[in-house]
């Protein structure tokens, strides 16, 4: 009867910390992380950002833009 209690009461504790933790407790959860062109996506819906910052960050993130090398003389 105690090793029932024990154990149900650690079935509870694991479901409730996985789900705060991000993980799935249940089947067919949907875990959301969102990528970073995602938040840039959104940041840009939002009209927090320009156009042209959107499409020179998207670039950056993508690994698309060319790195600039600075010369000293």
């Amino acid at each position: 009867m105690m090793i029932g209690i024990i154990l149900l009461i650690f079935i509870a504790y694991y479901m409730f910390s996985s789900s705060n933790a991000g993980g799935s407790c249940c089947v067919g959860h949907q875990s959301q992380s969102n990528s970073s062109l995602d938040i840039l996506s959104e940041r840009y819906a939002r009209g927090e950002i320009q156009r042209e910052e959107y499409l020179e960050r998207k670039q950056e993130l993508s690994g698309q833009k060319q790195q600039i090398s600075i010369k000293k003389e």
